[in-house]
Parts: structure tokens; sequence; C-alpha cells
């Protein structure tokens, strides 16, 4: 099925993969916005299985700007996300200004969530970082890097990467810090402005049409992790600015994709991820 909107101010993609209840939630979500006409979704299926897309089928069935692809194997998140791009592209569908990539545990609750975006100007930043709080405490997640990662932090990436006992022990230690941010460090924070960042929080990205206008792309050799390192270093090296936008704000409901704990295959996607990371962007620093 091709989208009925041959030219739209925004793009979602969502990538599922054995979450059909979130990626309905989701879906429900984004019915309830105001313009929900102008945008064109399409809800990437990784490899789940037609006996876990039922309700997904039938909740879409009415809605002509929104489209399920579904690939037999799991390309991961980008890979994914990079194949609902092209197949879009393909398609004859113009370059929107606004593409989103985004998990399916995540639901937009502000109905004026798309007035708010088309009134940004995508010509001024490579990508966007939303305000993403967190469903569990409301605490937010972006800005998810403010600066380019340090000697420090790129050695703690390449120790935990380095076997499988030291990640699980570096996964439990950030736990225990996430969990002590929970009781010490207050959801509600005084108001933040827009700001240029590093590095967006990979669950909800919103790439200009700047971003691909210049050269840039969905890495799709990063199967789970790094994307918001990958994404930060292609925005650097083609001049843009990756803006924290606060005015943006969507709800997460972390680990509901990949489970609260780090198991070997996470682990061996991770370890990949970071090799990928340092081979291709982070050699220079």
């Amino acid at each position: 099925m091709t989208l009925a909107v041959s030219q739209s101010r925004a793009l979602l993609i969502t990538v599922n993969y054995k979450g059909e209840q979130s990626t309905l939630e989701l879906l429900a979500s984004l019915r309830r916005m105001n313009e929900f006409s102008s945008l064109n979704v399409i809800v990437v299926d990784n490899g789940s299985g037609e006996e876990n897309l039922t309700q997904v089928r039938t909740a879409i069935v009415d809605l002509p700007n929104v489209q399920l692809l579904c690939s037999s194997i799991n390309r991961g998140y980008f890979g994914a996300a990079k194949l609902a791009y092209d197949h879009y592209r393909a398609h004859g569908q113009e370059l929107p200004n606004w593409t989103i990539v985004c998990n399916h545990d995540v639901v937009i609750d502000d109905q004026d969530f798309l007035l708010k975006l088309s009134a940004q100007d995508w010509q001024s930043a490579g990508v966007l970082a939303p305000r993403i709080r967190l469903a569990e405490t409301g605490a937010d997640q972006n800005p998810f890097m403010l600066n380019p990662p340090d000697r420090w932090r790129r050695f703690t990436m390449k120790f935990y990467s380095s076997c499988y006992p030291l990640g699980l022990l570096w996964d439990w230690l950030s736990r225990q810090k996430r969990s002590l941010r929970k009781v010490f460090s207050p959801a509600t924070r005084t108001p933040e402005m827009p700001r240029q960042i590093y590095a967006a929080h990979g669950s909800f990205l919103i790439f200009s049409r700047n971003y691909f206008l210049a050269g840039g792309l969905l890495d799709h050799s990063l199967f789970l992790f790094g994307e918001e390192i990958a994404v930060a270093e292609t925005c650097r090296r083609l001049g843009l600015k990756v803006l924290y936008a606060p005015g943006l704000q969507v709800l997460h409901d972390e680990h509901s994709s990949v489970g609260p704990g780090m198991s070997r295959t996470a682990y061996q996607y991770h370890r990949q991820s970071v090799r990928h990371l340092f081979s291709k962007y982070l050699q220079g620093y």
C-alpha cells in the first residue's frame, strides 16, 4: 500500500518488534492530534510474525495516511527505519520538512504537537531533541549528551564492551545510578530554553529536511545501540545543529522494547555498536 498523502509536512517512522500493544497506544495518540491528516506514518515491523500484527492491521484499515511495512527479518532500529524511509522516497513521496524516527513505546500526549513542530524552522537545525518524559518518573531523557564524549567516556565505552561480565557490571551500576536519581532528582524542574546540544536521545529523533539534503543518512550498521552518537557526529561533520526543543514533548515507557536487563544477545549488539562508533565516528578524538 502507498500512502495517500503525496505532500506532507512530517513523516513519522516507528519501529515495532513484538510490541503490538505499545504500537496501538502510539497510533491512538497520533489519531488524537490536531492536523493528524497532514502526518504520514509508517509502522515498520521487524519480523514479529503475522500473529503479532492482527490488531495493528485492524487499527489502520481506515487510515489512508498510515502504512504497515513488514520486514521478514529483524533489521534493528535504524535498519528498519532506513527501510521505511527508502520505501517512502522510492514511491515518489516528497521529502517532508520533518522526519521522526521513534520507538513504538512512546506516546504523544500533546494534541498540538504537530502544530508546534510545523512552526519550527527546518533550515535552522539538523535534528531536534524534544522533551522525552519517562512514564515512570517524569524525568526528561534529553539532552542525551551536552558535549562530545570526553576521554573518560570513551574509555568506559571500550571498557564495558570488552567482555560480557564487565558489560553486566556496568549495566547494573548504571541502573543503580538511575534509581538514585529517581529519589534525589525531582522530575519537575525549571523549564529549559531551546539550545544547542551534542546528542539527542534515540527513542524519538526529529530529523529536519536539511539533514537529508546535506547528505545525512540513517546508519543501518547500528543494530540497537549507538544511534545518538552516530547522528550527533553526522550533524557535526555536516555543520548542522542538534537543538534541544523542550516545547515539543512526548512520553516514553522505557525498556518495553528491549526489557529491563542486558541479555547476552543485547550485549553483543552493544559491543558491535561501540566498535562501529569508534571505527567510523570517534576515531578523530
